[in-house]
């Protein structure tokens, strides 16, 4: 089998398919945006989750100043909606009117919920560490929910409902449809 060198900037894409989420997060009162797919989980007790963001970004300022944030998982239904997030900026205005997603309640933070997604992980912010370009926040999950026809102990990826969004990089997205047992 042979193999090719890649330029290292690829190496995320090595890691790819991941699922694309929607972080929102709001500070007085104004809520953002932003199409994520540097997230992780990087504790099971606690619960905590870390999500890479540049500090260019309307994001990274709401998340520094609020503490708080939510990762909205969307089904497949979402791409196009997801996709422009991902080019659009909550500095030219509200990103949910631009892109047809509709903001809900969260149970424990104050940034609204994505209402069309299939999974959502409410999040307070514990650490925050610099390294490269990104600012890395690491969130402790303060709530979890999801769609009972599309998530039962795992994704139900094999289900319609069950269509997880995951971002292969660029314009290119993906779902898994298939589940294999070891």
């Amino acid at each position: 089998m042979a193999k090719k060198a890649l330029d290292l900037r690829q190496a995320r894409r090595l890691l790819a398919p991941g699922p694309v989420a929607l972080l929102t997060s709001q500070y007085r009162g104004q809520p953002n945006l932003m199409a994520a797919s540097l997230v992780t989980p990087v504790s099971l007790d606690p619960p905590l989750v870390a999500v890479a963001i540049h500090p260019t970004r309307l994001t990274h300022e709401f998340v520094s100043k609020s503490d708080q944030f939510a990762l909205n998982l969307p089904h497949l239904e979402s791409i196009a909606a997801v996709h422009r997030c991902g080019l659009l900026s909550g500095r030219d205005g509200d990103k949910f009117v631009a892109v047809g997603l509709t903001p809900a309640e969260a149970a424990e933070v104050d940034p609204p919920l994505v209402a069309e997604c299939i999974g959502h992980l409410e999040c307070g912010v514990v650490e925050r560490v610099t390294l490269g370009d990104h600012d890395l926040f690491v969130g402790q999950v303060l709530a979890v929910s999801a769609d009972e026809e599309a998530f039962g102990t795992t994704w139900n990826v094999g289900e319609e409902g069950g269509q997880l969004l995951h971002h292969l990089g660029e314009n290119l997205y993906a779902a898994l449809g298939k589940s294999y047992r070891a």
